[in-house]
């Protein structure tokens, strides 16, 4: 008798596929810059250069607010803000990801602290 099929519970979690690295998306709920502003959390990833209906040029950053969150507990939000896509990529170059952070705004203008 075969034990993997014994084993194999007919889910596509079992089969434990990894995800396509050329084709890459966030499978979480959605949030805004508006509802992050003075919340901490870590950024986990983020893709850059999206095009949305408000343009092209946009980053679609990944976050959790604790590290052990499992992805589908993660978020995302768009930001074409210059000073999180600048701080976004500086954290890549580094290879520093994960880094908890908080969200400002200053009037329209948000960063990270």
């Amino acid at each position: 008798m075969d034990t993997k099929q014994d084993n194999d519970d007919g889910s596509l979690s079992f089969l434990k596929i990894e995800p396509d690295k050329n084709n890459r998306h966030f499978n979480c709920q959605e949030t805004t810059q508006q509802k992050l502003t003075n919340l901490s959390f870590w950024v986990v990833d983020y893709l850059d250069e999206v095009k949305t209906k408000f343009g092209g040029h946009r980053f679609l950053v990944k976050i959790k607010y604790r590290m052990d969150d499992s992805d589908t507990e993660a978020k995302k939000f768009f930001t074409n803000s210059q000073e999180i896509k600048y701080v976004l990529g500086k954290i890549k170059e580094l290879k520093a990801f994960p880094r908890k952070v908080t969200m400002r705004a200053s009037g329209t203008r948000y960063y990270f602290e």
